[in-house]
């Protein structure tokens, strides 16, 4: 078993000994190369998953430019199976509606983010119809659970538990556990169909509802109140002119308000019937993850 890393030295501490490491950056080919040499399968699973850079270019560097080097690699070397990490951002639906993998996205989503995964997901469509390497793509929701690094979902916990979340943002979001997304891979690897597109998620809920269940696990008492669109957006806008101009991350990116004001449920069937997909308990699920930022020091015991 072998693992790309950009850092081996940091990788050793969270990647089990017995797993090889190979020192190497998707966005790089020839590093690739070495990598899948000998291998049958793949899983890719690197990306740019923030809504926000000060260089909007690194997602497409990144999210289209990393899939096809990893692909061509791939294929080059006789892979024989690529499961690619795709997002549930490439489908479609009106706001509030459910995704199903039956309503890809064509047009061009409003985000650089969102806009980089659909060039990837293309591309993976690409490099599997021309031949020579099967490509099984798993789309998960919003991913949270432990983890050596955090953004997106646990950044969400990180904050609120830290009391730096005054309002809530408006909108919610359908989220999966990790472990869960980790086995539907695992299954699309056995079983997963060639080209075939597999949505995962356990639960859909609004920011408050989250709230409420991280709380109630937490010392916290009082649960945020949810800004209305209008200011959550204003400020969104602000925070990222002055993320730009002092090189930080802005407490909330117009990407981010984009994708929890779009509040799309997730239709895991498919993933259940063929992949066993089983939903996870939001409240273990969240007691988990509270445990390992606990144990991170990430936020208070």
């Amino acid at each position: 078993m072998r693992a790309l890393a950009r850092s081996p030295a940091k990788a050793r501490a969270v990647v089990p000994e017995e797993v090889e490491l190979c020192e190497g950056d998707i966005t790089e080919r020839a590093s690739i190369d070495a990598a899948v040499k000998g291998v049958e399968l793949v899983f890719h699973a690197a990306g740019m998953p923030e809504q926000w850079q000060r260089d909007d270019s690194i997602f497409d560097r990144v999210n289209r430019g990393g899939t096809q080097n990893v692909l061509g690699a791939a294929r080059d070397a006789g892979v024989r199976r690529v499961v690619y990490t795709s997002t549930m951002d490439v489908f479609a639906a009106p706001p509030g509606g459910t995704l199903t993998e039956e309503a890809l996205d064509e047009g061009d989503k409003p985000t650089a983010y969102e806009r980089s995964k659909q060039a990837a997901d293309r591309e993976a469509v690409r490099v599997e119809k021309e031949g020579g390497l099967e490509v099984v793509h798993i789309c998960p929701a919003a991913v949270y659970g432990p983890s050596p690094v955090h953004v997106g979902l646990n950044s969400f916990f990180i904050k609120l538990l830290n009391r730096q979340s005054p309002l809530l943002p408006p909108g919610g979001l359908s989220v999966v556990y990790v472990d869960g997304c980790a086995k539907a891979h695992l299954a699309a690897a056995e079983v997963g169909v060639s080209g075939e597109r597999y949505l995962v998620a356990d639960t859909h809920l609004s920011n408050e509802e989250l709230a409420r269940e991280i709380i109630a696990q937490s010392d916290l008492r009082r649960v945020p109140k949810t800004a209305p669109p209008w200011l959550m957006k204003g400020f969104a806008r602000g925070a990222e002119a002055v993320a730009k101009v002092f090189g930080v991350d802005p407490l909330i990116a117009e990407g981010q308000l984009h994708f929890l004001q779009w509040d799309v449920r997730v239709d895991s069937g498919k993933a259940q019937r063929v992949l066993g997909f089983v939903p996870f308990s939001l409240a273990d699920g969240i007691a988990l993850t509270i445990a390992d930022l606990r144990r991170q020091g990430l936020v208070p015991r």
